[in-house]
């Protein structure tokens, strides 16, 4: 069976790892991290992860308790907590399903005298156009922050000129995984020295924490061959597992206990080392396998009928997962794991609750959410097994029964604007 997500690292990353457990003392500098190729250094934070980089902004800028964030509707839970913890009201904006855009005009309504910033999440691969974005912004006197955790692409983006603050990460099912670690770009000085010494006051990760973490997904990267997988899945259905609950948490880079004590730390050299590594290998490796995948992605949506592809009008899709919409997500996520690929409906995913409905909107915040399967897209996925993907993909849509409205859901384009 195809796994639903393939670790983007090699074994010769997951050994050097291993020995900078042994080796690695000092910490390294950002210039010596990131180098000169993709961000200006002097302007980076490295933290342990987009989670510590969001919690240290807001620590930083020290908002009035009350103050609203405003927020893609669909993010992690774990960022909406975040601004809750700092005495802050997340307030969520609409998420076009076709190009994943907020929708401005939600945007622009949901501004009010306590409003003070905006952050966007740029999901699934894509990059958001922040022009509009920030125009809105500059107009109210809104801080902006860029929540690029599933949008690295290397020196092709390093942030809109113009934004806060730019949060790139390299967790564990993230594009160039450093099993952790994160790069905040701070523009203004003064708020990134604040940032800077509350970091100072964090503990470091352990270095032993950091070698669990090698093991874990050394283990994870031995079972993601097709063989194995399909073997441990069968394993567990037999125990009686629900293995997609199981796989799913095994990915989680913190735990539900002491959330915030886990992610104020400083990132240890040997996760430091490993950074630097593979933002260096990027160029070379990495920049060709996301080429694959975005060619791999145009070519899903060029299969499908419009609209099928969640954020496929979007032209800057590199498919760090690959979407789509169906009206039967579960059957069809049956269908794909008898054809040995493992889709999911499983996301870690939410629609962030608004706390209160004045705007009339919250009940259809991205109703294309609860009908999304994600397929698998790995590197190591072979071409045809990919178009052997996209043909069971094309027949799941042909059969979809009609709505009520005699429209097929594969058909609709469902749009998440109101």
């Amino acid at each position: 069976m195809w796994p639903r997500k393939q670790l983007d690292i090699g074994w010769t990353d997951l050994v050097f790892g291993l020995l900078q457990v042994a080796a690695a003392r000092t910490v390294p500098t950002e210039r010596a991290v990131i180098g000169d190729d993709w961000l200006p250094p002097e302007e980076a934070i490295l933290s342990l992860s987009v989670r510590s980089g969001l919690d240290l902004l807001l620590a930083a800028l020290r908002l009035p308790p009350g103050s609203e964030v405003i927020v893609s509707a669909v993010t992690i839970p774990d960022m909406a907590r975040i601004i809750e913890h700092h005495q802050l009201v997340a307030v969520p904006v609409d998420v076009d399903g076709q190009t994943l855009q907020p929708v401005i005009e939600h945007l622009e309504r949901s501004i009010t005298p306590r409003s003070r910033a905006i952050l966007v999440a740029h999901l699934f691969g894509t990059h958001i156009d922040m022009g509009p974005i920030v125009e809105v912004a500059k107009l109210h006197n809104l801080l902006v922050v860029e929540d690029c955790a599933q949008a690295f692409v290397g020196c092709e983006y390093a942030g809109h000129p113009d934004t806060t603050c730019a949060l790139f990460s390299f967790g564990p099912i993230k594009t160039a995984t450093a099993l952790g670690g994160a790069v905040a770009r701070v523009r203004d000085e003064a708020l990134r020295s604040r940032m800077t010494e509350l970091q100072r006051n964090y503990p470091f990760q352990s270095r032993w924490s950091y070698l669990r973490r090698l093991a874990k997904y050394s283990v994870y990267r031995l079972l993601c061959k097709p063989v194995n997988y399909g073997l441990l899945v069968r394993g567990l259905n037999k125990l009686g597992k629900d293995y997609d609950h199981a796989l799913g948490n095994a990915a989680h880079s913190f735990g539900a206990n002491n959330f915030f004590d886990q992610i104020r730390r400083q990132p240890c050299p040997p996760l430091l080392r490993v950074l630097q590594r593979r933002i260096k290998a990027f160029p070379r490796r990495g920049a060709r396998q996301l080429l694959r995948r975005a060619k791999r992605g145009e070519q899903l949506v060029a299969s499908l009928p419009a609209g099928m592809v969640v954020g496929g009008h979007n032209p800057t899709h590199t498919y760090w997962v690959a979407p789509v919409q169906v009206a039967n997500p579960d059957e069809v996520v049956r269908v794909f794991r008898d054809a040995g690929f493992d889709a999911t409906r499983r996301s870690s995913l939410i629609i962030v609750p608004a706390a209160n409905d004045a705007a009339g909107y919250e009940t259809a915040l991205a109703p294309w959410l609860n009908e999304i399967v994600f397929v698998p897209n790995g590197n190591d996925l072979p071409d045809a097994e990919w178009e052997r993907l996209i043909s069971i993909l094309r027949d799941v849509a042909i059969a979809v029964p009609m709505r009520e409205n005699c429209e097929l859901v594969a058909l609709s384009g469902v749009s998440a604007s109101t």
